[in-house]
C-alpha cells in the first residue's frame, strides 16, 4: 500500500513562527512518519526563516506570502518570468471580464451576508481558483473594470445607508484585502487523499479547492476560534468603521465556509466545540482531540534557582495574552511577598503593548519584582523556576503552556479560558480574565502552603500522565486520518 499524502495548510504559524499551533504541528507531522506531508504555510513575506527544522516526511514546502510581493506568483508557483511575462501579456489582450464579474459579485454579497449559500460559494472559490490559472492575478485586480465593478455594488449596497458611508479610502482598503487575503487561492495545489488546515481561516480556501478538484478530503483542526479571536483582535486597531466591517465580514464568510466543507472538525477543547455549533457546524461533524505533550521532557527536574519566590509564565508578549493583568497581579502579591518575582518568557510580537505593560511596571513601581527574559529555548527549565506557573490570557484554545506546566509538577493559576478549564479544574485555579485580585490570592495562598503546592503539583502531572501525552494525540489524529482516507477511496471508487 503506498504511503498516505496529507497536505498541511497554516496560517502565521509552522514553521515560521513558534508558538502553540506550530508546537501541535511540529509534533504531530514529525511522529507521524509513515505520512508524507506537504505543508502551504501562509506567511506574512517571502523572506522569513524557519524556526523549526523540517522533517523528512516533509516531501514538499509550497510557502506563501501574502505580503513583500510586487508579484504573487512569483514565490508561490514554480514558473520562469517568461510565463508570468507570457500571462501578463494575455490577461492585458483580453481579460475575460465578463466570467469574473459573478465570481466577484458572489463574493461580495456573501461578505455583506446579501446571500448566504455556502455551496455556491464553494464553487465559486473554486472558479476564482481556475480562472486565475488562466490571467494574471495583478492585472485583474488592478484594473479599471474590477475596480468599477467592486466601486458599483459598494455604493448600490450604501445607497440607503445614511450614516457614515464609507470613504475612498475605505474602498480602496476593502479591495486591497480582496487582493492581498484571496492570494491564498494561487498556488498549484498537489493531489492528495486529505487536506488538513489548522484554522478556519484563509488556509483552509486551499483544501476547499482540493476537495473540488481532487475529492480531497478536509480535516479542520482549530486551535483557538478564528472569527473570534480576529473580533477580539480588530476591537483594538483605530480601523475606520467601515473598513472595519469590510473586513469581519470577509473573515465571517471564509470561517463559515471551512465549517460548511470541513469533513471533520477536531477542536482541541470541547469549549471550542460550543463556539463552532453556535457558528452553524453539525454536531456530527465534531470530534474532539486534545494537545499531547512529551512526558518524558517536560517533567520536575532540579535547576538553579533565586530563593525568592517565583512566577513563571511562558507566553508571547501580546494583548491576548494580557500581560497587564500579570504586572497588576504581581503588584498585588508583592504587598505581602516584598521579594517576590514575576517573570516572563516568550517571544516579543507587539512592540507598542510591551512600551505599554514597561510603562505600567514603571507606574506601579515593580521594576524590581518583573522581569521579561524574552523567548527561551529550554521551557522545561522556566516551569521549573517556578513557585507556582501563571497565565492571564484573555484568549485561548487549549494551551499547551497549562499542560506543559502539569507535567512538570507546577500549580498553575490561569484565566478561564478556552478549554483550560477542561485538564486544569481540580488540580490548578481557575480566575476570571482580568480579575488580578484573585490571580494574587490564588498564588500567595500557594506560595504561604508548600507542602500542598508539592502535592497538588503531583496530582496534575498524573493527569497529563493519563491522557495528555504526545502519543494520545497523535494516536486519534492517525485514527481520523485512517477514516477520511477510507471515505476518499471509496469517494474515488464510486466515481
Amino acid at each position: 500500500m503506498s504511503r498516505i499524502k496529507v497536505v498541511w495548510t497554516g496560517e502565521g504559524t509552522y514553521p515560521y513562527t513558534t508558538g502553540g499551533v506550530s508546537t501541535w504541528a511540529d509534533i504531530l507531522i514529525r511522529e507521524l512518519k509513515n505520512i508524507d506531508f506537504v505543508l502551504i504555510p501562509i506567511m506574512m513575506h517571502p523572506y522569513m526563516q524557519t524556526k523549526y527544522p523540517i522533517p523528512p516526511n516533509v516531501v514538499e514546502v509550497i510557502n506563501l506570502p501574502l505580503w513583500g510581493t510586487e508579484e504573487p506568483v512569483e514565490y508561490i508557483r514554480n514558473i520562469k518570468f517568461s510565463d508570468i511575462y507570457r500571462a501578463k501579456v494575455r490577461t492585458k489582450e483580453h481579460k475575460d471580464i465578463k466570467r469574473f464579474k459573478p465570481i466577484l459579485l458572489t463574493i461580495l454579497n456573501h461578505i455583506y451576508k446579501k446571500e448566504e449559500d455556502y455551496d455556491k460559494l464553494g464553487d465559486v472559490i473554486y472558479d476564482f481558483y481556475l480562472y486565475f490559472k488562466e490571467y494574471d492575478y495583478y492585472e485583474i485586480f488592478r484594473s479599471e473594470e474590477v475596480w468599477l465593478i467592486y466601486r458599483d455594488f459598494i455604493l448600490k449596497h450604501y445607497k440607503d445607508i445614511k450614516e457614515d458611508p464609507p470613504s475612498v479610502f475605505d474602498m480602496i482598503e476593502g479591495l486591497r484585502y480582496l487582493y492581498r487575503f484571496f492570494i491564498s487561492l494561487l498556488p498549484e495545489l498537489p493531489e492528495a487523499e486529505i487536506y488538513h488546515s489548522s484554522a478556519a481561516a484563509f488556509c483552509g480556501l486551499a483544501c476547499i479547492v482540493a476537495k473540488k478538484k481532487y475529492k480531497s478530503r478536509f480535516l479542520l483542526t482549530e486551535h483557538g476560534i478564528y472569527i473570534r479571536e480576529q473580533y477580539l483582535f480588530n476591537s483594538r486597531l483605530q480601523t475606520p468603521y467601515r473598513t472595519k466591517e469590510f473586513l469581519l465580514g470577509l473573515i465571517t464568510m471564509v470561517s463559515k465556509l471551512n465549517y460548511h466543507f470541513a469533513d471533520i472538525i477536531s477542536p482541541v477543547c470541547n469549549y471550542n466545540k460550543r463556539w463552532e455549533i453556535k457558528w452553524g457546524v453539525e454536531e456530527e461533524k465534531i470530534h474532539t482531540i486534545y494537545n499531547g505533550i512529551d512526558i518524558l521532557k517536560f517533567k520536575k527536574i532540579p535547576v538553579e534557582r533565586d530563593d525568592r519566590p517565583t512566577v513563571v509564565m511562558v507566553a508571547r508578549f501580546d494583548a491576548l495574552k494580557d500581560i497587564e493583568t500579570y504586572i497588576r497581579t504581581c503588584k498585588e502579591v508583592s504587598k505581602n511577598f516584598p521579594d517576590v518575582h514575576f517573570k516572563l518568557y516568550g517571544p516579543l510580537v507587539d512592540k507598542e503593548y510591551y512600551n505599554r505593560c514597561m510603562n505600567l511596571v514603571d507606574e506601579l513601581g515593580v521594576g524590581s519584582n518583573f522581569s521579561y527574559l524574552g523567548p527561551t529555548k529550554n521551557p522545561v527549565r522556566a516551569y521549573n523556576e517556578a513557585d507556582v506557573v501563571a497565565l492571564t490570557s484573555i484568549s485561548e484554545a487549549f494551551p499547551f503552556t497549562v499542560i506543559e506546566a502539569m507535567a512538570c509538577e507546577k500549580v498553575v493559576v490561569s484565566s478561564d479560558v478556552g478549554g483550560t478549564k477542561e485538564v486544569l479544574e481540580g488540580y490548578g485555579f481557575i480566575v476570571k480574565p482580568k480579575a488580578y485580585k484573585e490571580f494574587a490570592k490564588y498564588i500567595e495562598y500557594m506560595l504561604e502552603n508548600p507542602k500542598m503546592r508539592e502535592d497538588m503539583g503531583r496530582r496534575a502531572r498524573d493527569v497529563i500522565v493519563h491522557g495528555f501525552k504526545t502519543e494520545d494525540m497523535v494516536e486519534n489524529y492517525q485514527k481520523v486520518y485512517k477514516r477520511l482516507v477510507k471515505e476518499y477511496e471509496k469517494e474515488i471508487t464510486l466515481a
